[in-house]
């Protein structure tokens, strides 16, 4: 597992400070090498871990949590046993370190736990610990374990096919990565942001990013990460239909791992090679490929074994062998069950219908169908149109209002600080003049950091293209509408509405005219709202309008001026041939005790507005 030693080199960087307290230049020479993964190969890896274990002091608390840190990482977890052992070591670290908590060694164990859990089936698990991770790593303000575990759990839920929180947690994670300057994870991430575009349907954008990926890594000569990359564009071009190009790359990837002596990566690239061919009607080819490489792949590589379970089963299905592939698509459904994969769990349970149907095994067809049509219409309510409705269910209002607090924390103790230090300096008349000087400067500092925490409040709560609310405050507000609504018996009511056909607009003109769109939309309806009223952006075209004190159907007129405003106005000015209508859903608060099912009611009026024709006005009771 590749990834798990680079993961070495983030967790490195975060001791790095904290472990001064000792003079040990060789621990801290060892210390780099590690954090910089400035060592050939795992063996090499492992002698230096085990030289600066025996370097540092037994009471050298700081060093000791960097080598409990590193050990976690390094522990084998190439088979299921290695797996749940790994797992189980984690769990020992994390209760030998339980106190306190929050503390830096508790939440990289706790990450560490979550990575060797998603891999030994242990979905909801990891998911749990990601979770934990990333609340306290915003508890203690650090922004590299705040990226790191958004990061992980991102991953982890593109895999799965949650693409709207995936993309959420990537996005955020990205941005952190390039602030704080971590260049190669801010690679790393962009590599899984593009892995989850092209899962989500844009592989337009996911090659994009990759080829500019591909480029830096071996400009930096970095192969393996290079190989990596070299596979993930085979699969954004098969997804474009180009499979020959596809199955070149994919080739390319065989080769390096051939040269790595590792059968089970050659295998599963040699899988991937053969999906391609039954796209491409080549059924013999690919069943031979599947055939030699099926002894070799065993079901704990859960992942590679479910899809060449899948394929196979394709392969069968084509030549009419249907006993064959019902039995290779009962193995793949459960080994996807088994590591959460629903996207690949659903084809596979379509193939199985399809194949019963066709033995004229009509009753067990239309029973494994329907079990497909529950799955799929519950995937496809978590990744439709920009995936907003499941998010914002499920979103945590007051939590978002918290990290926005914990962002401000560290500036609000330093100026703590600062007033206790003014305090101290007045103990004679020679330091009177010193203190004259170093007031001016801490006031010069204070007012910066005033300055910059103003900053960076607006910037927290303000969508950047627009202008107007963002996400985090527009349901923030809307929340604090609901309760006041609750106490003083008045009418409050939400219009959600979205730009028809906003991708069209974006693919036929571009991303720049798309902006400009986006803010004229803004701008419009502000012009028509009162100073009272909120509208806030909380998705790619989706807004929102919150409207204290309005009644249902006045709601409903403001709704419909809106609409009418928009598909009236001369679009011309941003383009020649562009005309821009809005689908606009109403809800008005009944006896919603939160946002959430309140917001469920506004994206289920919206999905009748679009599916009525588009540009018009629907409610929701």
């Amino acid at each position: 597992m590749l990834k798990k030693f680079i993961l070495l080199i983030f967790f490195a960087q975060s001791f790095m400070v904290s472990a001064a307290n000792y003079d040990n230049p060789r621990a801290d020479e060892i210390f780099r090498k590690i954090d910089f993964s400035e060592y050939k190969d795992e063996a090499e890896g492992r002698a230096l871990l085990s030289e600066f274990k025996s370097i540092i002091a037994a009471d050298d608390t700081q060093r000791q949590n960097q080598y409990t840190a590193m050990q976690c990482w390094f522990v084998p977890s190439e088979s299921n046993e290695q797996l749940n052992e790994a797992v189980e070591y984690a769990e020992r670290q994390l209760l030998l370190h339980s106190n306190p908590i929050p503390s830096e060694i508790n939440t990289e164990l706790r990450l560490c736990a979550g990575y060797y859990k998603q891999f030994a089936g242990q979905s909801e698990q990891a998911l749990s610990d990601f979770e934990q991770a990333i609340k306290h790593a915003y508890e203690l303000d650090d922004p590299r374990l705040i990226a790191f575990g958004r990061n992980m759990r991102g991953a982890m839920l593109s895999y799965q096919g949650n693409y709207a929180t995936a993309l959420e947690d990537l996005i955020i994670a990205q941005q952190l990565y390039e602030n704080i300057g971590m260049d190669y994870w801010a690679n790393e991430n962009l590599s899984q942001l593009a892995t989850t575009y092209r899962r989500f349907g844009d592989p337009e954008t996911a090659l994009k990013y990759q080829i500019k990926l591909e480029q830096a890594y071996k400009k930096s000569a970095m192969k393996f990460e290079a190989n990596t990359i070299n596979t993930q564009i085979a699969y954004s071009l098969a997804e474009l239909n180009k499979f020959e190009e596809s199955n070149q790359r994919l080739q390319d990837s065989v080769t390096f791992w051939q040269e790595q002596q590792d059968e089970v990566y050659v295998a599963d690239a040699k899988i991937s090679i053969a999906g391609n061919l039954l796209k491409m009607n080549k059924t013999d080819q690919a069943l031979r490929i599947l055939e030699a490489v099926e002894p070799i792949v065993t079901p704990e590589f859960d992942s590679v074994h479910g899809y060449m379970n899948l394929y196979l089963a394709q392969a069968y299905f084509a030549k009419q062998e249907y006993e064959k592939a019902i039995s290779y698509t009962q193995t793949a459904i459960k080994d996807f069950n088994r590591n959460g994969n629903q996207r690949s769990q659903n084809e596979s349970l379509k193939l199985q219908a399809d194949t019963y149907a066709a033995m004229g095994n009509f009753q067990q067809a239309f029973k494994v169908f329907t079990l497909y049509n529950q799955k799929h219409l519950a995937l496809d309510k978590q990744t439709m149109a920009d995936r907003n409705a499941e998010m914002k269910a499920r979103f945590n209002t007051n939590k978002i209002a918290s990290e926005n607090e914990l962002l401000l924390k560290n500036s609000q103790e330093k100026e703590q600080q600062l007033r206790i230090m003014q305090r101290n300096e007045n103990l004679q008349i020679v330091i009177m003049l010193l203190v004259a000087i170093i007031l001016v400067i801490v006031s010069v500092f204070a007012y910066n950091q005033v300055k910059r925490k103003h900053k960076f409040r607006t910037l927290a709560l303000t969508d950047e293209l627009t202008g107007l609310s963002n996400r985090r405050d527009t349901y923030h507000q809307a929340t604090q509408f609901i309760a006041q609504a609750k106490q003083t018996h008045k009418p409050f009511s939400i219009i959600s509405f979205d730009a028809d056909n906003f991708k069209q607009v974006n693919d036929k003109w571009g991303h720049d005219i798309g902006d400009k769109v986006l803010v004229k939309l803004a701008a419009l309806t502000v012009g028509l709202m009162r100073d009272t009223d909120v509208v806030g952006r909380v998705g790619g075209e989706e807004f929102l309008v919150l409207l204290p004190g309005v009644s249902h159907n006045s709601a409903v007129e403001i709704a419909q001026r809106l609409v009418d405003n928009i598909a009236q106005y001369n679009w011309s000015g941003i383009s020649a041939e562009l005309h821009q209508t809005v689908s606009a859903g109403v809800v008005t608060l009944t006896d919603e005790e939160t946002l959430s099912p309140l917001l469920l009611k506004a994206d289920h009026a919206l999905y009748e507005a679009k599916h009525s024709g588009r540009n018009c006005v629907k409610t929701a009771n």
